[in-house]
């Protein structure tokens, strides 16, 4: 199945427009909580890390050039790169479905769902990586249906275990890739269960993913600990709450005018009129409906993110992609064409609506009063910190001239967040120490970025930065831990001339204790 010109020509102006608007975002907008923090996983490569595979790390610093440009254009380019070539891939894998029309629609679908065009597609989250390799894994699976050619087949085959593997070593999620090629098989291709290169395949997922069970095995199994406890559930109460925030939240990232689309997809294939084939329907709602259903019943009971089941509405996508043409193909109504049309003008309104809230929106949109300035302002988290490092540098400068510091005093933080915006914009750019003093499950990475930096010594003096958005005493929050707590400043950051957020600063003198444990 090739390509003609014209259309490398359409899914070329796809790409490229989409592109270009994800750069602007990127270069205009300050990374977020998630993304400072896969930041850590750059600067101390694993086999595996806290919460998550490694190689978001490894991507990080393969686009950062080993971390010589870092920039939020930089630190962004695995989501950028990993959506422009997933465009290709999922306009493939709807071709083979479909036809090159249905390719088309589902690579103008991916480009208008918020969850693949914006969260994984500009933001640098373990999702940015994992859907580069989990399309991949879809368009193989496909191929091995699509084939009569037994050697072919076993080419897939052997493929399906290489990139799930590798969505695996992103995010765990990826194990539901192989559940669902294994339901599909186990129920509609029994035959394949002789195969010898469907266990290899298993083999090579294995291999792939063997570092992240010597990592665990080496500390105890934390990254299990971690997870089990946000998805066990613990109590029979069924919360209703988390349940109507997490719906709500997945048909918010698929973009609501998508969604309709999905749900008449979903009422076609109910009522057995789809025109896709039985095997590739049989296939995609296998790779899709279980993390979707998963994630939804956990939410029944506990707190859960929209974005867990996102991977699962890509076979949704391509099977819409095929509904759309096979409807805007048979009937002459336009109310496909006006749905489509919407999906894009809504993902054009998000974009522009987006920048022009967090760039120019007068002050906050959260708390007025101090210290709590700015608390509860989602936007804040992307936007104002380059401008911390530059007014805090000022401080220090000073401190260190009138001899109330040392060079080497280093900044201490109690959680992954801010503190990893701290490292990010402020210690690591300015060479300083960071140290995470708090609970494991509080500091999470920074436990092991410890053992880069070495331990608060006892005499020791340290800095403490606490936006007015996070705010917390360490006076409170490390009480007797230092002789004395001394307010060096508060910076004062402004958008659009209106108060947005303080930044509190601290000089915390002479520790009693050692301070910031690792293993």
């Amino acid at each position: 199945m090739h390509w003609s010109g014209s259309d490398k020509n359409i899914i070329l102006r796809i790409t490229v427009a989409a592109t270009v608007i994800r750069c602007v975002i990127a270069s205009c907008t300050d990374l977020g909580n998630d993304e400072v923090y896969y930041f850590t996983y750059a600067v101390q490569p694993d086999l595996n890390h806290f919460d998550h595979p490694p190689l978001i790390g490894f991507f990080i610093r393969l686009f950062t050039f080993d971390l010589h440009f870092i920039s939020e254009i930089f630190m962004r380019m695995p989501a950028i790169a990993g959506s422009a070539l997933n465009t290709w891939l999922i306009a493939r894998c709807a071709q083979i479905i479909g036809n090159r029309k249905a390719g088309f629609l589902a690579a103008i679908l991916y480009n208008t769902s918020i969850y693949s065009s914006i969260i994984s597609g500009v933001f640098i989250i373990p999702d940015s990586v994992q859907l580069v390799f989990w399309l991949a894994a879809l368009y193989c699976m496909l191929g091995s249906i699509r084939t009569d050619l037994t050697p072919v087949r076993n080419r897939y085959i052997l493929l399906v275990g290489l990139w799930t593997g590798l969505a695996i070593m992103s995010k765990v999620h990826g194990v539901f890739l192989w559940a669902g090629f294994l339901g599909y098989i186990i129920f509609y291709q029994t035959s394949w269960l002789k195969n010898p290169y469907l266990y290899l395949a298993a083999f090579i997922t294995i291999l792939i993913i063997s570092p992240i069970m010597i990592w665990n095995i080496r500390n105890e199994f934390i990254t299990w600990r971690f997870h089990s406890e946000r998805v066990t559930i613990d109590n029979q109460i069924v919360n209703f709450k988390s349940f109507l925030t997490t719906t709500i939240g997945q048909i918010l990232y698929c973009n609501p005018f998508q969604f309709i689309v999905y749900v008449l997809t979903v009422i076609n294939i109910i009522s057995r009129k789809h025109t896709v084939k039985k095997p590739y329907l049989q296939l995609l709602l296998w790779c899709s409906l279980p993390i979707i259903c998963c994630t939804t019943g956990i939410s029944l009971f506990r707190q859960t993110l929209p974005h867990w089941s996102g991977p699962g509405f890509i076979g949704i996508m391509l099977l819409s992609s095929a509904y759309l043409e096979k409807q805007m193909s048979e009937h002459s109504t336009k109310h496909y064409r006006y749905l489509l049309n919407a999906c894009v003008a809504l993902m054009l309104f998000v974009f522009v609506a987006g920048l022009l809230l967090v760039n120019f929106y007068p002050g906050t949109m959260g708390k007025m009063q101090q210290p709590d300035t700015g608390a509860g302002d989602a936007t804040l988290d992307i936007y104002g910190w380059d401008q911390l490092k530059l007014a805090f540098e000022k401080i220090r400068k000073e401190d260190l001239r009138t001899g109330r510091m040392k060079a080497d005093a280093p900044m201490l933080v109690h959680q992954w967040f801010p503190g990893a915006h701290l490292y990010y914009y402020v210690a690591y750019p300015l060479g300083m120490r960071l140290i995470g003093a708090g609970d494991l499950n509080n500091i999470h990475k920074f436990w092991w970025l410890n053992a880069r930096y070495g331990a608060i010594a006892p005499g020791e003096d340290a800095y403490y930065i606490a936006p007015s958005t996070n705010f917390s005493d360490p006076a409170l929050l490390y009480t007797g831990s230092f002789r004395q707590y001394e307010k060096a400043g508060v910076i004062t950051q402004y958008r659009n001339s209106a108060i947005a957020r303080y930044w509190y600063i601290y000089r915390l003198k002479h520790a009693t204790c050692k301070m910031g444990t690792h293993p």
